[in-house]
């Protein structure tokens, strides 16, 4: 890929190029390329989510016991609100990172944008799976087929997360009303 030049770009133009028609074209680009810019936009915002609000709690997490120590020569009322305060950012990036799961996000986001890179270079080379095709004529369909199936197995394997997660609430709930 050129410098200055978009993964949209760089996709567009190969797939412009392609001996297929204009509706398979459309239909790669809707399909494939959009979804692999949305799971590598979605795995670049996770990672910065996570990493700058890890930063964040570590540089207050050792900002609170200097201040503290210095509270004890002759600071005053003001440097405990600012201790407190810092106490409370800390504790509430600490608790949004664990139940947003920032770090698991940018992950699941990465490993699934490098699997749909790694299938539609497959299909653009005619390697892979796609190696005993002749052209992409005859891979489109076989191709479309492979990224539908994974998007579906994505949304079912979310939806089965997202229920699970909210089992192990429930369960937190009753453990804490029993208790």
């Amino acid at each position: 890929m050129r410098e200055g030049t978009t993964l949209k770009e760089y996709y567009g133009k190969i797939i412009d190029s392609l001996d297929l028609n204009d509706a398979q074209r459309e239909l790669l680009k809707l399909t494939w390329l959009d979804y692999l810019l949305l799971m590598n936009k979605s795995a670049r915002n996770g990672w910065f989510s996570y990493n700058y609000s890890q930063l964040i709690v570590i540089f207050f997490s050792l900002l609170i016991p200097m201040l503290e120590g210095s509270r004890l020569k002759g600071f005053d009322y003001f440097g405990l609100t600012i201790i407190s305060l810092l106490s409370l950012v800390v504790a509430t990036l600490t608790a949004l990172n664990r139940q947003l799961g920032f770090d698991a996000k940018w992950r699941h986001y990465r490993k699934n944008a490098e699997m749909m890179r790694n299938e539609g270079d497959d299909f653009l080379a005619l390697s892979g799976n796609y190696q005993n095709i002749n052209n992409h004529k005859e891979a489109f369909k076989s191709f479309i087929t492979t990224i539908t199936t994974f998007k579906r197995q994505e949304v079912s394997s979310y939806l089965q997360n997202d229920n699970d997660k909210n089992k192990n609430d429930d369960k937190l709930k009753t453990a804490q009303q029993n208790y």
